[in-house]
């Protein structure tokens, strides 16, 4: 437990970041829902979506819907940590695509059910992202933070001191990897399971 609130406390800095970039672009997202979400469609960011809601369609068990929707999330999560060593940009991008995204999905479900965009937030997408963005952002604020080490190590090169405080940092970081990802697997199970019961049990309800 001390490690794991170690590990969080030290990439604090990193996780705010993350945090920031997927708010602005969320409202940035459903500021300018017409014009970005032609963009989007184009740019094939929804047919990955598509292509799980068709799976689960096609055979809607709660195994399935689980087993589909984890496996998903921890592959966008690995690939953000590990592509974060290209100087932290599959994340940053990352976090800004899932923002906009967010933000376009909110303004068309508010439009669609003449409801309040806050209402609409709070009844339809935080459940289903509750636990599942917490891990994300912990993702993609891994991988920037690996990324930036990268960055630093290569500049390291040219100050003793600067080499030293570089080794000290990639220390830091081999140390919290593992509590990092039990984390980030773990967020990601529940989340699994709580939106294939949302997908499967409530949702037949509306």
């Amino acid at each position: 437990m001390r490690n794991w609130t170690r590990a969080l406390r030290e990439e604090s800095r990193y996780i705010g970041m993350s945090t920031v970039v997927f708010i602005v672009s969320a409202i940035m997202g459903y500021l300018n829902t017409n014009g970005l979400l032609r963009t989007l469609k184009a740019a094939g960011i929804f047919d990955q979506l598509e292509q799980i809601a068709k799976s689960i369609d096609h055979n809607p068990t709660f195994l399935h819907a689980f087993l589909t929707i984890f496996a998903n999330n921890l592959l966008a999560s690995v690939t953000m940590i590990g592509l974060g060593l290209l100087l932290g940009l599959v994340p940053f991008f990352s976090m800004l695509t899932n923002g906009l995204m967010l933000g376009v999905t909110l303004h068309l479900a508010a439009s669609e059910s003449h409801a309040s965009p806050l209402f609409v937030f709070l009844t339809t997408i935080l459940p289903h992202g509750i636990v599942e963005l917490p891990a994300a952002i912990l993702a993609a604020a891994f991988g920037i933070h690996l990324g930036m080490a990268v960055l630093r190590r290569f500049f390291s090169f040219v100050s003793p001191v600067l080499m030293e405080r570089s080794k000290e940092e990639w220390q830091g970081i081999r140390r919290r990897i593992i509590p990092i990802l039990l984390t980030i697997v773990s967020l990601l199970l529940i989340a699994a399971l709580i939106e294939a019961s949302l997908i499967l049990y409530v949702k037949p309800l509306g």
